[in-house]
Parts: C-alpha cells; structure tokens; sequence
C-alpha cells in the first residue's frame, strides 16, 4: 500500500485495522505521521461533538418544530438531517484546519483516483440538471470560507462534498460553453507547479492551479480551453476574510 492509498483510507474508514492498514501504520515514517495526524483529528473531532446536552433540550426543539409547522407529530426525518448537517460541518472546519503538503505526483495520483471513482457518474447525474438551490450550492462552499460570483453560481449544476488529498473539498459540475465541466476545490492542498495540466483516462484533461487559498482542479472535454476556463473560475471565487485553512 502507498501512502496516498493509506491517506485516502484513513479518511473514509479512520477505525480500519485491516492486515494491511496494520502494517501501514507499523512502517514509521511518513505513514506513521499520517497515522498520528489521522487520529488527532478523530480525537478532535469525537471532543467537539460530545457536547453535553442540556436537559429537556430535545424537548424544546421538538416542540418548537411542531408549533412552527403546526402539527402534532414532530418531523422526525428534518430533526436527524439537521443533526447531521450540524455534525458534518464541524467535521470539515475542524479537519480544514489541520496543516497539508501534497506532492505533485500525489496530486496528480489522487486526481485520475478521484475522476475514475466518480467523474463520470456525477457528471451523468448533472446531465439536463436544472440550477439547484444557489442556498445549497453556498452552504457546501461556504464551509471552507469561499463564494461563486452570481454569474458563475447560475451554471451550476450539482455540489457536494468530496475528499482531497488533504481532507475534505468540494466537487462542482458547471455548465459551460464548451461543456459540462468538473471542478474540484481543495482549500488544504498546493499545487507545486502551477499551472498543471494532468491527463486523465479517457481523454479528459485536467489543469490545476493555486488560488487564494487552496487550489482548483477542472476537468474538461477534449478540445474545451481548460487553462482558459480554470482562469475564469478562479477569477470568481471570493474567499472570506480571516479564515485559516
């Protein structure tokens, strides 16, 4: 096992004490600072959300859900999604503000990974995808502290949460002239040799290139002006002031 593939394996399944995961952690090294890190943060991440609840708490929310919607019977299924919400979002500030260093040959190992996992699936998903709500879109990004300019926010398709090779990030599909096209952000990573134009399977190019704060990765058709469209995003992004990642 490499030390991407150990990575990305601590941040799906962090409890994973398989053989190989086993022996992992035993190599010392850059894998055991993985390892030390990964478990720092599930430290963390268990401290921040073993919070005390204040008694009759439930209660009162129960109570106030029903009153507000005007009816008997509490919604059981927007109180658990509003608890996850709540969850997540303590999960991504918290792990964003762990430090990260990427290599390009991670970077670019992690993108072909990333784009043969999902890429075109979530891009089949987003095909003739009306604009979703532009309040979803921004509660996901708005997460690592960033913004779409309106005209950019229009072409939007899908957004959700998805790894990077240092922690959580967003995957974006916009529409475009040229195309569908996938946009990666990854607040915690660098790209050391930016711009990069990285090949994907099936003719796909990719560029990357740093921004304010983090990095973008688009992934374009043949033939579309990816260097060119990845410059224009970036120009639309607006990132909250004094916030470290």
């Amino acid at each position: 096992m490499n030390l991407l593939e150990f990575k990305r394996r601590l941040m799906t399944d962090p409890a994973d004490r398989s053989d190989a995961m086993r022996a992992a952690r035993a190599a010392g090294g850059e894998f055991a600072g993985a390892a030390e890190e990964s478990d720092r943060f599930e430290a963390k991440l268990h401290q921040a959300l073993n919070v005390p609840v204040p008694h009759g708490l439930a209660d009162s929310i129960i109570l106030r859900q029903s009153l507000a919607e005007d009816s008997r019977k509490p919604r059981w299924p927007q109180l658990t999604a509003l608890a996850a919400a709540l969850a997540l979002a303590v999960a991504v500030t918290t792990f964003t503000m762990l430090p990260g260093k990427t290599s390009m040959s991670e970077l670019q190992e992690h993108l072909s990974w990333h784009w043969q996992h999902d890429g075109p699936q979530v891009l089949a998903m987003s095909a003739g995808r009306t604009q979703p709500d532009p309040n979803q879109v921004q509660q996901v990004l708005s997460e690592f502290g960033v913004q779409l300019a309106p005209e950019m926010l229009e072409r939007v398709r899908m957004t959700k949460f998805c790894p990077t090779p240092d922690g959580a990030g967003a995957h974006i599909v916009l529409a475009t002239e040229s195309g569908p096209v996938t946009l990666y952000y990854m607040p915690r990573t660098r790209v050391p040799s930016s711009p990069a134009r990285i090949p994907l399977d099936g003719d796909m190019q990719a560029v990357a290139l740093n921004v304010e704060r983090g990095s973008l990765a688009l992934i374009a058709e043949p033939g579309a002006d990816a260097p060119e469209l990845a410059r224009e995003i970036s120009r639309q992004l607006a990132f909250a002031p004094g916030m470290t990642i």
